[in-house]
């Protein structure tokens, strides 16, 4: 008789979030894995990536504003903060809010210990020391590659949490999210969606290897004199056929068959299924439903995906979705990240409070005056940089990278 044995591919797991303590810094996953996890399907699954830019864009809209009474104090400060937080800077920290559900930056000081600039840390390089005993973090650090860090270019680097002492000219401020059973790291609010999203990419891979190789279903592969073959030997060529063949990338299953000394080597072709195109329609379609209910899409057409809505009352639908995805998603991922930076700035002495103005202006989320008003501050230079700020960022490792 035969020795047959079936390989499948291998189950989905979802990765966990789990802490790895080492030395006095936690990793988000093994090696801080679970960010890398979290960037794959960001940049693998059309949906959850065009979901993820497009409330980006919507969050950051056409840049700051502020709705503060103009005044004298209110010009200086916002003159300041023009010189203190660059656009670029301001817009990374919309995108790692929204893919990561948090976002970093460095507190940069000047010699005086008035505030020098704020600038974006991508937060999978930077992770927290373990809490002390108050349940404090009292520094973060920093590697450009955690999985590398013990080679010298990533060699992690320490420094101070922001607030909890005077004496460093740079710090490191940490915006997450309150998260359930998790203390050290932020969750994307889309989380139940990833595997969705690494369901759609397996079902690209999926369809590209079928078509590669001629949209073959599998195939049986007959060993002669293999029922001479020791376990061990039947497990190392199970091995290697695993390692070469399976994958999404090489879809097919794998019948293997040790037969005996008068059977030559086959390799015989399962028949193909004329109905595998429904089934990948319908994954594709439930993977695609899913992430777009993780993201609590409430137009597929405001996120460049297509809709079945009539072509008549597109625009007005879209109107009126716009506000309500404004209203209940936009709007406090914007007040997540205007929270954090207003509450460094409030530390300096510039009270601003600040707002992200729309892609399209409503009058019920804007006041009308604003542009006005802001359009008179443009007109004053911003306060000059102390004496040696240039020497002073040249002497922040951290920011040269």
């Amino acid at each position: 008789m035969s020795d047959i044995k079936l390989i499948t591919l291998s189950s989905y797991t979802r990765p966990d979030v789990y802490e790895m303590k080492s030395q006095n810094w936690v990793l988000n996953g093994k090696d801080n894995s679970f960010y890398d996890y979290i960037i794959k399907r960001n940049n693998g699954s059309p949906t959850n990536s065009s979901i993820n830019k497009s409330y980006a864009t919507l969050a950051y809209g056409k840049g700051l504003g502020f709705t503060n009474k103009i005044s004298d104090s209110v010009v200086n400060d916002w003159a300041m903060l023009q010189s203190i937080l660059r656009p670029r800077d301001l817009k990374s920290m919309v995108q790692d809010a929204q893919i990561f559900g948090e976002f970093s930056f460095q507190v940069i000081k000047n010699r005086d210990g008035s505030l020098n600039s704020l600038i974006h840390l991508p937060k999978q390089m930077v992770v927290p020391s373990i809490e002390n005993d108050e349940g404090d973090i009292e520094d973060y650090w920093y590697s450009r590659k955690w999985s590398d860090r013990r080679k010298e270019k990533y060699m992690p680097e320490s420094f101070p949490a922001f607030g909890l002492t005077n004496t460093n000219h740079t710090e490191i401020y940490v915006a997450k999210e309150y998260t359930a059973g998790n203390e050290y790291f932020g969750t994307p609010d889309y989380l139940a969606g990833l595997q969705y999203a690494q369901m759609e990419e397996e079902i690209s891979n999926m369809a590209i290897s079928s078509i590669q190789n001629g949209l073959s279903a599998g195939y049986i592969i007959n060993i002669p004199n293999g029922d001479n073959y020791s376990d061990e030997e039947k497990a190392e060529f199970e091995t290697q056929v695993k390692r070469k063949l399976t994958s999404s990338s090489n879809a097919s299953n794998f019948i293997i068959s040790f037969n005996g000394q008068d059977v030559e080597i086959t390799v015989t072709p399962f028949p193909v299924n004329v109905n595998i195109h429904k089934q990948w329609d319908f994954l594709t379609i439930e993977a695609k439903n899913q992430i777009m209910t993780a993201h609590r899409v409430i137009s597929p057409s405001l996120v460049g995906l297509s809709s079945a809505s009539g072509f008549a009352n597109e625009a007005d639908m879209m109107d009126i979705a716009e506000k309500q995805l404004v209203k209940r998603v936009i709007a406090p991922k914007q007040h997540f990240v205007l929270e954090a930076i207003e509450e460094v700035l409030v530390q300096f002495d510039i009270n601003l409070d600040l707002i992200f103005k729309p892609l399209t202006q409503e009058e019920e989320l804007v006041k009308e005056e604003i542009q006005g008003e802001e359009d008179k501050v443009q007109e004053k230079s911003p306060k000059e940089v102390s004496e040696g700020t240039e020497s002073l960022i040249k002497e922040s490792k951290l920011n040269k990278l």
